[in-house]
């Protein structure tokens, strides 16, 4: 089974481990039988280029830009609510939301973590995760902006990640329209 290209990048976007290190080789393959050309090359790039890190390398410069960085955390609704009780209530809606598509969420996670809403773009149809892709689309785009002007390779897998949700008919937010 080929795994969509948004669980792709959900896992892409996870927390670095020896693991992941070594599927690296069977992710590029999988990358390999994609359709969709400018996602491909950005995840081979993607691939590519952490591909030459060392796992130390490439779990500092992880944790550097979203462990650290507030303002590249792949929390969603963080950067427009910060701690404000409002968050509160956008992920209780955001689970409930996930919840009444029939995906569960586990309390390991906060339901906007980025990756658990690309997994759930993954097992829901195209007008459902588009609709939720729309919803945070311009969190994500300040997410992928300021990757960019750190120089993280991350901003790679937002580039696909956008190209992707262009495909599905999404108008991507970009940095002008933020």
């Amino acid at each position: 089974m080929n795994p969509s290209i948004y669980q792709l990048i959900s896992f892409l976007l996870t927390y670095p481990n020896q693991q992941m290190k070594e599927f690296l080789p069977e992710i590029s393959e999988e990358i390999e039988e994609l359709s969709t050309d400018g996602v491909k090359e950005n995840l081979q790039q993607f691939i590519h280029e952490v591909d030459r890190l060392s796992l130390d390398d490439w779990v500092a410069h992880y944790i550097n830009h979203f462990d650290f960085g507030r303002l590249t955390n792949l929390y969603v609704t963080y950067l427009k609510l910060g701690e404000q009780r409002e968050r509160g209530l956008e992920l209780l809606k955001l689970k409930k939301y996930y919840e009444a598509h029939g995906f569960e969420v586990t309390d390991k996670e906060l339901p906007d973590y980025l990756p658990i809403l690309l997994e759930f773009c993954a097992h829901v149809p195209v007008e459902t995760s588009n609709e939720i892709l729309d919803m945070h689309g311009k969190a994500i785009a300040e997410i992928q902006k300021k990757l960019q002007k750190e120089n993280s390779f991350y901003h790679i897998l937002f580039e696909a990640l956008f190209i992707q949700m262009e495909s599905h008919g999404l108008h991507v937010v970009t940095e002008d329209a933020i």
